[in-house]
């Protein structure tokens, strides 16, 4: 089993929107559910790119979900419509490649790392990529087959799509205002009055929102537990 990293350029909608802000570095998770982007640099690029999300939304014909800024960080949640035509890693998916997220922005480049058992997959997505842009290879290097369960042992799917988008806008908001610090830096009830909705409602919303998120983790506490039990026994 191989993972082999590719640097590419060309002009699908996230590598375009880095050429357009080249000084600004950005990540990307996907999900097929949601894109999230985190964004770092210059406050005055980040409020360029903050002006430049509708034109976005209308090329990929998408809206944001969710977004915060602030301390040199914008960060975006999108509705996902990738496809093969404008994601390169829709695109690796239909050759039956894994990718590993997240996906690099900067300067126009894309640095994006596949896992895949055959060497034949590899061959299929770099002529792919070549076709709509430049590829090079930059780093390859086989890795064990466990390992693959590390990089991939969180999914966005398993903990994000059973949230509504009321609960995750309770939750961040709740853990940026130090809901969840110790001591607490808000109460309940102080976010429920910034919401304008009743205690009870936020108290359900955090819950609910806190219980999906665990139900999303449990097969992977489960494993940690017991590779950790096999190891200090």
């Amino acid at each position: 089993m191989e993972e082999i990293e590719f640097d590419l350029v060309n002009d699908l909608p996230f590598c375009k929107l880095s050429k357009l802000f080249p000084d600004v570095i950005f990540y990307r998770w996907c999900n097929s559910a949601v894109d999230y982007l985190e964004f770092y640099g210059k406050d005055e690029d980040l409020s360029k790119i903050e002006a430049h999300l509708p034109d976005v939304e209308k090329e990929l014909n998408t809206h944001v979900l969710y977004r915060t800024y602030g301390d040199g960080n914008l960060s975006v949640m999108l509705s996902c419509r990738c496809n093969t035509s404008n994601s390169t890693i829709r695109k690796a998916e239909s050759k039956n490649l894994m990718w590993k997220a997240p996906v690099y922005y900067q300067g126009g480049h894309e640095k994006l790392s596949l896992i895949s058992p055959m060497s034949e997959h590899f061959k299929s997505i770099f002529n792919e990529f070549e076709r709509i842009g430049e590829a090079k290879v930059i780093k390859k290097a086989e890795i064990k087959p466990e390992l693959v369960r590390d990089t991939y042992a969180i999914s966005m799917s398993d903990l994000l799509s059973d949230l509504t988008t009321k609960q995750l806008k309770y939750l961040v908001n709740a853990y940026h205002m130090g809901y969840f610090d110790t001591p607490k830096g808000t109460q309940i009830s102080e976010m429920a009055r910034q919401f304008g909705i009743s205690y009870s409602t936020m108290q359900e919303h955090l819950e609910k929102a806190v219980n999906r998120i665990l139900k999303g983790l449990e097969p992977y506490l489960t494993i940690e537990l017991h590779i950790r039990g096999d190891r200090d026994k």
